[in-house]
């Protein structure tokens, strides 16, 4: 009878310390992860500050000798036009380790993927065209699962950006055929939409096109980007956590047409 209560005392010591080792594996790979996309999420806040600050007929060399430094790669140029292209991004790979951030309880933790890219091309000095793009996941997507390791499939939110005199003109001239306005179209220098987000797992998006001579307002509507929803604690639900000021401009905008617009309770 010793014997047996001894054997069964050593198998509970011996779950407790596997379960306390898999709870310390466990924290120390969500540290690491959540470390990393902090540190990455801080380098891509700079990179749209410091754009949202340039001049684009004037644009300072320090933020094109940034660009230059986050490519790890020369421009490419041909004649005087010359493109830069960039990604910070975390949990996209589905290569070694980051297979496992596949699985959506890890929005729970503050660990979720995450991209951003961006994109500035110069002409004869100036920048002609500047866009960035964020695709942010969140664990409410359809309950699909791949598989015990990859979970249940991620949802997610979608904001594109572009700051262009010639998308801009050309999408004011589409928005004044569709809805037979000569007024409202470009008065205030930015347009935003609400496009559909084709892609697995489903969401919602926004995008915004400014003209680079847009007032101050408007340009600090198209680069009020939170990406701190990349990493908090508490998950971003909703494009008017992500795109707040762009979501308030959208919204007002359906409502002096007398459109409906569902707003969630999250949006203050």
């Amino acid at each position: 009878m010793r014997r047996s209560v001894l054997r069964i005392c050593v198998y509970i010591w011996h779950g407790f310390v596997c379960c306390s080792v898999l709870l310390v594996v466990l924290m120390l790979l969500w540290a690491a992860f959540y470390s990393l996309s902090t540190h990455r999420r801080s380098r891509a806040e700079h990179l749209i500050q410091h754009l949202a600050a340039v001049n684009f007929d004037h644009p300072d060399q320090e933020f094109l000798q940034e660009l230059e430094k986050a490519t790890r790669t020369s421009p490419k140029c041909v004649g005087d036009v010359c493109s830069y292209e960039l990604e910070e991004q975390f949990g996209f790979s589905n290569s070694g380790l980051f297979r496992l951030l596949r699985r959506t309880e890890w929005d729970y933790v503050g660990i979720r993927p995450w991209r951003l890219t961006l994109a500035v091309k110069t002409q004869n000095g100036r920048i002609s065209n500047a866009t960035y793009s964020v695709m942010l996941a969140k664990g409410r997507g359809w309950l699909y699962h791949e598989g015990p390791v990859s979970g249940s499939m991620w949802s997610w939110l979608g904001v594109w950006v572009r700051g262009s005199a010639e998308s801009f003109d050309s999408l004011v001239k589409i928005e004044k055929e569709r809805l037979h306005s000569e007024g409202w179209a470009g008065s205030t220098g930015i347009i935003i939409r609400k496009p559909n987000l084709t892609t697995p797992g489903g969401g919602e998006a926004l995008s915004a096109t400014f003209a680079p001579d847009a007032p101050p307002e408007s340009r600090r509507i198209a680069f009020d980007i939170n990406l701190r929803c990349a990493t908090s604690m508490v998950a971003c639900t909703e494009l008017c956590q992500l795109f707040p000021s762009a979501w308030r401009s959208y919204a007002q905008f359906q409502k002096s047409h007398g459109w409906y617009v569902e707003e969630p309770a999250v949006c203050p």
